[in-house]
Order: C-alpha cells, then structure tokens, then sequence
C-alpha cells in the first residue's frame, strides 16, 4: 500500500504530529510505501507572519529545518510544495491513501485526483479555532471521504453537526519510552501537571488548584513543566521545568504520584495517557478522551470547580498505601491496551479497508 501523508508541518513537537509520525512509522515496518507532503498553511499565525515579513520571505516559505521533530529518522520522501500557489496534482506523489492531518491539507487533498490515492481525512481535534477561517474548516468537515477520529466525542460532534460518519481510533502510547516499573506512592507525594498559557488548557486553574491543595496540605511537591516561561502567578512552591527533553518529560511523569489534566477542550490529551503508562494515576476534567480512558480505578474524573477538583486531589493521595498501588497498576493496564502497536494495526486496518471499500 502507497501512503502519502499531508502535513501542515514537520518540526513542531506536537502530540498530534508525535501521533502521525507513529503511525508512518508502523507502516514503514510493515512494508508500505510513505510519503510526506509538507505544505505549510497561508494563514499563520500572526507573529509568525510579521517574522517571515521581516526576514524578507512573507511570500515564501522558508526551506524545511534539517530538524525533523517526531519524524526524525524516519527514511521516506518528503515533498515540501510552495504555500503561496494552489496544489498541483503533480506537486504530489501517485498513492493509494492520501492521509490529510490538518483542516488546511484536507482542502487540497481533496481535490487531487484519485491517482494520489484515497482522501482518508485524520482528525486530532475540532479544529474551527478561529472565527475568518470558521467556514473554510466546517465545509471540510462536510467533505464525503473517510474520516478517522482520535477520540467518541469528536465522531458525536461530526456526526451531530455535518452528518458525516467516522471511525474512532484512540490514539495509542509508546510504553518503551513512558513505561515504568511498579512503585509506591511517594512520601511526600508529588503532584505533576503541563502548563501551557493558551486559555483551553486552563492553566489558571492548575494554579489555583495547586494553591488550595497546599493550603491543606504543605508537604505535597509540585513539578509541572511546559514550552511557555513560567507562569507569572506560580507560587514559589512549584518547580516549573520549561521545555524539557523528551527523556525528562517520561522521568518527570514517573516521579509523581498524581497528574494533573485540567484542561478546558482537547482533541484527545496525549498526557492522559503518558501519566497512565508511567504509573501515576490521574484527575482530570471531562474533556478529551478523559471519560473515555478514565474509570474510578487509575484516577478520578472531576468538575472545572478548582475546589471540588482540589479536594478530589487530597483526598487520592490520602488512600490507604495499598489502593495507590491498585491505582497505579489499574492506570498502568489501561495504558497497556492503548499501546502504539494496537493504535498503530488500528490505523492501517481502516487504510486498508477503505481500498477494499
């Protein structure tokens, strides 16, 4: 099978592209052909636009970094088309599937020819973020292709606001980088969370949480990492690593007791499930694939009320040492039926089916 993936770009150390590169990766083992299209969007965002302006390349794209982000050492194709002119069907090579992975890909790859494969459309999250480009990413979404989800909820929201059908694969974890062997709960226990200051992952409220917490009890640790400088209203409490190695992140997971999920909307929530696969039970907000992956046994789901979410805190780490560790394995197994291999087969199965279909 020739697969092409559409990307909107390489270098970024997303989960989403983390994901993608997974899955080309698994293809690649199992004897199929990949390719890589890059084709940055037109409409960046704004600082990005006033950079490239006064670099002189607002008209063109930038060459690709030699940094290759999660696709690093991955031997395949890449085609890096120009984002000020349209797609042209021999910009792009002849497939069986075309993957698109972003609303902006989607609009190019289906109208390709079916020479360039397939359009299967990979959807990590709702993207209609802003308002100017709010039409552009609902009429893709009410494109007639195969559509694969990350997560139920975003195949409730399709199906509820386009009519249009697709086929959830959850997204899957890599246990040889965030596993850990079994552990006891820390003493003090530390409480981990990601920090980031866009307003959907309610990085406020992980703060305020983590105030009401220590209010009761001092001798919890705090350890949250994230790409952005620390937070201006962090108390000195909290140890902020800011944008640790890969390696780091998977210690950072290990060396806490509880995570901490808080945010507002998430496609799916990849930290989820690396706190699950490195044993650390979790207490998170509905959002995402968190009620979908969270069962009262490897953590707790609870409300977008900083107290309530507080109190649901203290009283996890104050379980008798035996049900932490009941906790801890129940999350650990959970990670274990998502592993990347089983996402992975997931994923190529419904490639293949949509050849056969």
């Amino acid at each position: 099978m020739r697969v092409t993936f559409a990307l909107p770009e390489m270098t970024i150390l997303s989960g989403g592209l983390r994901v993608v590169a997974q899955y080309a990766r698994h293809l690649l083992d199992q004897g199929h052909d990949v390719s890589l299209v890059i084709r940055r969007p037109k409409h960046m965002p704004g600082p990005r636009r006033r950079l490239l302006g006064q670099l002189g390349l607002g008209r063109h794209a930038p060459p690709l970094s030699p940094d290759r982000g999660h696709f690093t050492g991955l031997d395949v194709p890449v085609h890096h088309l120009e984002e000020t002119r349209p797609v042209r069907p021999r910009d792009v090579p002849d497939a069986d599937v075309i993957v698109s992975t972003w609303w902006t890909t989607a609009e190019w790859a289906q109208r390709l020819p079916t020479s360039k494969g397939r359009h299967v459309h990979f959807i990590q999250d709702y993207e209609d973020f802003y308002p100017e480009h709010s039409q552009r990413v609902r009429a893709v979404y009410r494109q007639t292709n195969r559509k694969i989800v990350v997560a139920p909820w975003l195949r409730e929201k399709l199906m509820a606001e386009f009519g249009r059908d697709s086929m959830v694969v959850m997204n899957g974890v890599d246990l040889d980088h965030f596993g850990a062997p079994a552990r006891d709960c820390g003493t003090p226990p530390r409480i981990g969370f990601m920090h980031a200051h866009h307003p959907r992952k309610n990085g406020g409220m992980a703060i305020d949480v983590a105030r009401r917490v220590h209010a009761v009890r001092p001798d919890i640790a705090f350890l949250v990492f994230g790409a952005d400088p620390r937070p201006d209203d962090a108390p000195d409490f909290i140890r902020y690593e800011r944008s640790p190695t890969q390696p780091r992140i998977a210690e950072i997971y290990r060396s806490c007791d509880l995570w901490l999920f808080v945010s507002l909307t998430e496609g799916f929530g990849l930290p989820l499930l690396e706190a699950m696969a490195s044993r650390t039970p979790v207490l998170a907000t509905p959002a995402g694939a968190a009620p979908d992956l969270i069962d009262g046994r490897n953590g707790r789901l609870s409300t977008f009320d900083p107290a309530e979410f507080a109190r649901a805190a203290v009283d996890l780490l104050a379980m008798p040492a035996a049900d932490w560790a009941q906790a801890s394995q129940a999350a650990f197994a959970t990670a274990l039926g998502r592993r990347n291999d089983i996402a992975a087969c997931e994923f190529e199965a419904i490639l293949q089916d949509t050849l056969g279909g």
